[in-house]
């Protein structure tokens, strides 16, 4: 057993001679509109189906930790030189060792995207720390020996960063083995759901910037949705990689997920974008960024990185995302009249009150917000509302708030509206932003 706490004060005294190479995560949320403040991250990781076994799996080194943190589309991708550096750090982590000596070494240019590379990769081990150092150079400006942080007020023992691992695991296991059988569509947007509706956004926790803290904690910042998100689909069976770029805020890091289908395609999804900071109601989740295209989210995504080790994909298709598969989205006007009539009357039988459409063009985007929607222009959702509560009796005022994700030529074409109830009367109402 590893007595980390006893070794910790040497540690801190190597970690202030020596700079940081990763990045110390400071996010903020991602709010309902796509332009608030964003998220967190650092760099890229990786998938699973198909994982290579535990054990001696790749020159007499241990690769359980590719199968563990679901990594194998980032491992294929890597040459010999750097899965050794990569296997001899995730097997140090694996066993809570304070520092390793990389077998071939680091060039210092290099020495920060390693360091992040690194930490992206510890999806699983949920125990490790941001701020990766490396100790010394040999004679040719190879960095060699790496120490690795941990988080202290988490683990002392490896016995305890063990139990982190089982508790994450038992967290993932629920959700995957509850996951409905049926397509896709359905089996992601189950996963995609568990994760929204049981987390929410914060810091108030241990380990916040974690899968452990978004499904164990119930707490996360966008890594914690993202690598929350990349194992839920790993487990499950699915090829999953992350991205990492720039959300809303060139300022601040944010990270996202990709998966490939049984379709061939690759989709994008936000789930930290789903699940906005503030929400009041636990039934709310945004679907705009859910199984979409790289064209639409980088419509309000600034940005996307590509890593130095390895390539991520291109999400091309549309045909799985949330409108397309629920029949809500539209291609003229009279499509989306009647398609949010079938919604408030699928809400006044349900007892929900969120309706949703994506649009197929900007023009017809502009028609639909000021016929439906602007009271100045008629305002036609309040003869829909209307019709609904007399024939029904639904408890809807006639009043609503409205969500869209397309402002000032970005975003994605879609529109949400919240209908409101008696009981939402007491906050003021918002017909039009």
């Amino acid at each position: 057993m590893k007595r980390i706490l006893a070794l910790l004060t040497a540690v801190c005294l190597v970690m202030t001679v020596f700079a940081a190479c990763g990045k110390n995560i400071d996010d903020t949320p991602a709010t309902d509109a796509p332009d608030s403040v964003d998220t967190p991250a650092v760099t890229d990781g990786g998938d699973a189906q198909g994982n290579e076994p535990a054990g001696d799996g790749w020159n007499g080194y241990d690769i359980g930790f590719v199968a563990e943190n679901g990594i194998k589309y980032i491992w294929d991708q890597l040459d010999d030189t750097l899965k050794a550096n990569v296997a001899t750090v995730m097997n140090a982590i694996d066993n809570v060792e304070l520092s390793c000596v990389l077998p071939t070494g680091v060039p210092s240019e290099e020495s920060k995207d390693f360091c992040n590379f690194i930490y992206n990769m510890c999806m699983d081990y949920t125990y490790v720390g941001t701020s990766f150092n490396f100790k010394d150079a040999d004679q040719d400006g190879l960095l060699e020996t790496l120490v690795i942080p941990y988080n202290f007020e988490v683990i002392q023992t490896q016995e305890d960063a063990e139990k982190t691992k089982t508790d994450l695991e038992a967290a993932l296991s629920a959700i995957v083995g509850s996951m409905p059988d049926g397509s896709d569509y359905e089996k992601i947007k189950y996963l995609h759901d568990s994760l929204v509706f049981s987390t929410t956004y914060g810091e108030i926790c241990l380990l916040p910037f974690t899968a452990y803290g978004a499904l164990v904690e119930h707490m996360a910042t966008c890594q914690g949705y993202a690598d929350a998100m990349h194992l839920l689909l790993d487990r499950a069976g699915y090829e999953t990689v992350f991205a990492v770029g720039h959300g809303s805020s060139d300022q601040v890091t944010h990270k996202w997920n990709y998966v490939h289908l049984s379709d061939g395609n690759w989709y994008a999804i936000d789930p930290t974008w789903a699940d906005p900071e503030g929400k009041n109601d636990d039934r709310y989740i945004n679907y705009d960024y859910f199984l979409i295209s790289d064209e639409v989210l980088l419509q309000d995504h600034l940005e996307k990185f590509e890593s130095r080790y390895y390539s991520t994909p291109t999400a091309t298709s549309m045909d799985m995302c949330y409108h397309v598969q629920e029949g809500y989205y539209v291609t003229s006007y009279d499509e989306a009249y009647a398609c949010v009539e079938e919604q408030v009357r699928k809400c006044a039988e349900n007892g929900t009150k969120y309706v949703y459409l994506r649009i197929s063009d900007e023009d017809l985007y502009t028609e639909i917000h000021h016929r439906l929607l602007v009271t100045e222009y008629g305002g036609e959702i309040s003869d829909i509302i209307k019709r609904v509560v007399e024939e029904t009796g639904a408890d809807f005022s006639g009043r609503w708030s409205t969500y869209r994700a397309h402002k000032d030529g970005k975003g994605p074409l879609c529109i949400m509206v919240t209908l409101r109830t008696s009981a939402d009367e007491a906050a003021p109402a918002e017909d039009e932003e």
